[in-house]
């Protein structure tokens, strides 16, 4: 029973009431109450749904491919994205709204070399807690591709000097901006997935190269900036050329960055008093996973599903714990537990909130 049927039988219950005796009218008054009271439970539970089947289809905007999974009220199957690795999806499904309302958007970049299909056991998992993901293969993807190898085969692009982030500027991997852009700018235009996607809720993430990517659309390359993007979760992310600008100050929306402690290249230069993290303005998180590389937010090896990598994987769960919980907080404005307490589990957890 949704709210307008419980007030609708309670004006009913006030009119009947009207034309009959005092004790009558007062046992309908207690009727209306409950019904009401029964409307909203109904209602709050609706919007609540937690997990949800997953569609998955692979489209095409601004000339790239992008593999897109989302709610969807069909039924799921076992799917495999390739030789390595399989999910449980409804391929080229219908989308489905949640609970009836709009689903919050996440873009996904890949790691350089990498591709949208690197981090499924996120991706996947991301969508089955009611969002739509959508992660494009950028030209510099070479090890993996989401229709399989172009032809004739990539060559690499040519690679800026990690060692000399100075050497970066806005047009250092502008090409990857200009991907994630027309990846929100085709799905908003699509007839069916504007119908599901909250245009208002639309978050960031992405791994090494494609976590430079989204802390500079961000505002690390403030030309860069696509306000649109409400929250951004960072997964051992490049930053070295924003720390060196001094731009992390730019950025003004809520920011997850992800670490681990063999991730010798990238992490010391997140944590720390002269780290990302610290430049960040509030709110803003650190996690560090134990015993965790630079890879760990890539495929899971041996296990080949996304349920056997969760399963397996305790740093796997970590990521979409707090990725996950750190977008509910963010785009779907819920409370989450995780992101207010420490955690055995982690080699390390930070936060910095508005009022600290």
């Amino acid at each position: 029973m949704g709210e307008a049927a419980g007030i609708s039988l309670c004006t009913q219950c006030r009119a009947g009431g009207a034309r009959r005796n005092g004790k009558s009218r007062i046992g309908l008054r207690t009727l209306c109450v409950l019904l009401v009271l029964i409307a909203d439970g109904a209602t709050a539970r609706a919007q609540d749904c937690g997990s949800t089947a997953v569609g998955y289809r692979v489209m095409h905007f601004g000339g790239k491919a992008v593999a897109v999974w989302y709610p969807t009220a069909a039924a799921p199957a076992q799917y495999a994205y390739s030789a390595r690795f399989s999910g449980l999806v409804a391929a080229d499904a219908p989308a489905s709204a949640i609970c009836g309302k709009p689903a919050p958007l996440v873009v996904f970049s890949h790691g350089d070399l990498g591709c949208g299909l690197q981090s499924i056991a996120f991706t996947e998992e991301l969508a089955r807690h009611g969002y739509v993901v959508a992660a494009p293969d950028h030209a510099d993807a070479l090890l993996c591709h989401i229709a399989g190898p172009p032809l004739p085969p990539r060559q690499r692009p040519p690679q800026p000097n990690l060692f000399k982030p100075e050497t970066w500027s806005d047009a250092t991997f502008r090409d990857r901006r200009d991907d994630i852009a027309a990846t929100i700018d085709g799905l908003l235009a699509d007839k069916e997935f504007r119908q599901v996607i909250d245009a208002q809720s639309i978050g960031a993430a992405g791994h090494s190269l494609g976590g430079y990517t989204m802390v500079g659309m961000a505002g690390g390359w403030p030309e860069w900036t696509d306000a649109r993007i409400r929250a951004v979760l960072a997964l051992s992310p490049y930053v070295l050329p924003f720390q060196v600008r001094k731009t992390l100050a730019s950025i003004h929306v809520p920011l997850m960055y992800q670490g681990g402690t063999l991730d010798i290249g990238i992490t010391p230069f997140l944590k720390g008093p002269a780290g990302a993290f610290q430049a960040a303005n509030p709110p803003a998180y650190f996690v560090e996973l134990k015993n965790a590389g630079h890879f760990a937010w890539v495929n899971c090896g041996n296990a080949r599903t996304t349920a056997a990598c969760l399963s397996a994987k305790t740093n796997f769960r970590l990521i979409d714990e707090y990725g996950i919980g750190f977008f509910d907080r963010y785009l779907k404005h819920k409370p989450v537990a995780v992101l207010s307490q420490q955690n055995a589990e982690l080699a390390d957890f930070e936060s910095k909130l508005p009022n600290d």
